[in-house]
């Protein structure tokens, strides 16, 4: 149970206003336009936790300093209250509450702020009774989880001016965003649709479903770890038949993951064939020993060519000097030397230029015997010579040919070694990555503990979802609907609203009111007339509100109306037109609806309307048609 006792509004001037309330009663606040009826409203909603102040700017926002409440609970009181927000701004988060079992407004706002707007929302929604509650949304949304809370327990709970005849919309502050999903998500669980422990046990689930997904993404990292499991082993398997380093016939179960570990580990053992280049060092010094001998064999090319250059000018120059004595012994020039020095030894003529003197001659003739002799002897050595460097180049040249038969062999030789260096270099590779999926697997052992893990919670989750099936949620949901819908459409009959012959009925859904014709469904946007907005917004909130209290829901026990009446009044002063029987058939319907609850329904109107019947003036806690308003008046006028 909560009510409101008491709205109090503490001045500048240091003064107090008390708005008395009777509890489980029709509160009437009757009186003119600009009297401050409508700020009641949004000073009560502001003191539960508003977020915003939405007091319209003029004498209220401008004399006071605190709005105060004070609320009856099932046990206790608890007074709130809140700082009026300073001239530019629209919230403060300087609230004060206290709470005692007679506890009484004070007279003073000498408050010092115990608490911030959120704190006073926990504050109030303990005290309602409202238990730890979340609304999971449905896989695929992307919106956030929320919990009911007593914000969106007042939903149902005011009607302001604007929003008790709308057409459109049905519930307090539904125009604005979000608040129609607000209103879908949290009214189950008002209604008792999902209880507490439907609640904690989806709480349970949400949290599991979170906690599946960490375990799935862990147990995806240990497999990617271990070289993407069973499939990532085949594939190995694969490779190392193919390196020759698993016989073909040897058999292998590729099901089971022991099986595949123990024949990799097998082939991890392997070690490579010693394919070492053999002879480096011998082909080394056969290469340089044949440049050397290459050199040699060069050097002596060219020795034996020198060598039979010179033979050949020999012969020539002999042979020369030979033919050349045979000329002159024909002659007898070597026989005749006494000759005159001046005078031609042929002829006896005088000569210009004396010849030699035969000493001369015949030292000249006698050196070219000698050489002419020398030539013919120095032959023989020559040839000896020529001989023996064509010897040494035969020598070399077989020494060449060796040398290269021996180095071909080496390169022979080691072509079957690159070829084996080759083959163990792949087998190689192949055994790496077969040891490194060994150790990732022998390091990340714990895979099976979280498939266990995963199966656990999966089964935990089913068996969730079972108790939270659906289809059961559905049935209460249609049945608590069905309830409610007994009294709409009743009293749409004693309202005598439009269609009234027809089921009337809450549709959760689209968040609005739903007649049933024979032939098609009507909203409540499409029913005509102030009339009938009015009265169906009526027959909602009070058939909302016997449900909570019949089965004891955390929702406030009240509910706040702006002006329904003012659909009737042409104009405000003009009552000669005023349909007056609608409006009493309007107000006695709230009269027995709050009489039935037996005092445990608090209604609170500002209202216009002034009628002379007796239900209607005993209603009446305040009259503002005279010089009363909401402030005093000697609070701003001097």
């Amino acid at each position: 149970m909560m009510q409101i006792c008491e709205l109090v509004l503490y001045g500048l001037n240091g003064k107090a206003r008390h708005l008395e309330f009777r509890l489980g009663e029709v509160n009437i606040i009757t009186g003119k336009s600009k009297s401050g009826k409508s700020a009641v409203g949004d000073i009560i909603d502001y003191c539960l936790g508003g977020s915003s102040c939405n007091i319209a700017d003029g004498v209220i926002r401008e004399n006071i300093s605190w709005y105060g409440l004070l609320l009856q609970f099932e046990s206790e009181r608890v007074f709130v209250a809140r700082q009026n927000p300073t001239s530019g701004q629209q919230s403060t988060g300087v609230c004060y509450f206290t709470v005692g079992e007679k506890l009484e407004s004070p007279e003073k706002c000498d408050f010092i702020s115990n608490t911030n707007v959120s704190g006073l929302e926990e504050i109030l929604t303990k005290r309602l009774g409202i238990s730890e509650n979340i609304n999971i949304p449905l896989d695929g949304q992307s919106r956030n989880t929320l919990s009911a809370n007593v914000r969106h327990a007042l939903y149902y709970c005011f009607q302001n001016q604007d929003e008790i005849a709308a057409k459109n919309f049905l519930f307090h502050r539904q125009s604005e965003d979000f608040i129609t999903q607000a209103i879908k998500d949290t009214l189950p669980y008002f209604l008792g649709i999902v209880n507490e422990e439907s609640l904690a046990l989806e709480n349970e689930r949400s949290i599991l479903k979170r906690n599946l997904a960490i375990e799935k993404r862990r147990l995806e990292e240990i497999r990617m770890l271990q070289g993407g499991g069973l499939q990532r082993a085949i594939s190995l398997i694969s490779e190392a038949k193919y390196g020759g380093l698993i016989a073909n016939d040897i058999e292998v179960d590729y099901d089971s993951y022991d099986s595949l570990y123990k024949v990799l580990e097998g082939v991890n053992e392997w070690t490579p064939i010693d394919s070492q280049t053999v002879g480096m060092d011998r082909l080394s010094h056969l290469q340089s020993e044949l440049g050397i001998t290459q050199h040699e064999l060069e050097e002596l090319n060219q020795d034996i060519s020198n060598a039979k250059n010179f033979t050949g000018e020999t012969r020539e120059y002999g042979n020369e000097v030979e033919h050349q004595k045979i000329r002159l012994s024909s002659i007898g020039l070597f026989e005749k030397l006494d000759f005159r020095q001046d005078h031609c030894p042929l002829c006896s003529g005088q000569l210009e230029e004396p010849l030699p003197n035969i000493e001369m001659i015949k030292i000249a003739i006698k050196n070219l015997d000698d050489n002419i002799q020398n030539v013919t002897r120095e032959k023989p050595k020559l040839r000896k010579y020529i001989d023996s460097l064509e010897i040494e180049r035969e020598k070399l040249k077989e020494d060449i040919q060796r040398i290269k038969i021996e180095i071909d062999g080496i390169y022979t030789q080691n072509q079957d070694a690159m070829a084996l260096k080759d083959l163990n270099s792949r087998r190689a590779k192949v055994v790496g990555r077969i040891s490194l999926w060994l150790e990732s697997v022998e390091y990340h052992n714990d895979s099976a503990e979280r498939e266990k893990a995963v199966e656990k919670i999966k089964e935990r989750i089913e068996e969730i979802n079972k108790i939270l099936d659906k289809d059961s949620l559905e049935d209460r949901k249609q049945s608590v609907l069905s309830r409610i819908s007994v009294d709409m459409s009743e009293w749409a009959k004693e309202l005598k609203l439009e269609h009234s012959d027809n089921p009337y009925r809450l549709d959760m859904n689209k968040v609005t009111v739903v007649v049933d014709k024979a032939d098609r469904p009507v909203p409540l946007k499409q029913l005509g007339s102030g009339s009938n907005w009015v009265g169906i917004h009526l027959i909602t909130y009070f058939a909302l509100q016997k449900y909570f209290i019949a089965l004891d829901r955390p929702v406030p026990n009240f509910i706040f109306m702006d002006q329904p009446s003012q659909v009737y009044f042409p104009s405000e002063l003009d009552q000669k037109n005023t349909d007056w029987n609608m409006v009493n058939s309007l107000y006695d319907f709230i009269y027995e609806r709050t009489s039935e609850l037996g005092g445990k329904l608090q209604v609170i109107i500002v209202d216009h309307a002034d009628q002379k019947n007796k239900s209607f003036q005993n209603s009446i806690i305040e009259d503002w048609w005279n010089e009363n308003n909401l402030v005093p008046e000697d609070w701003y006028k001097k």
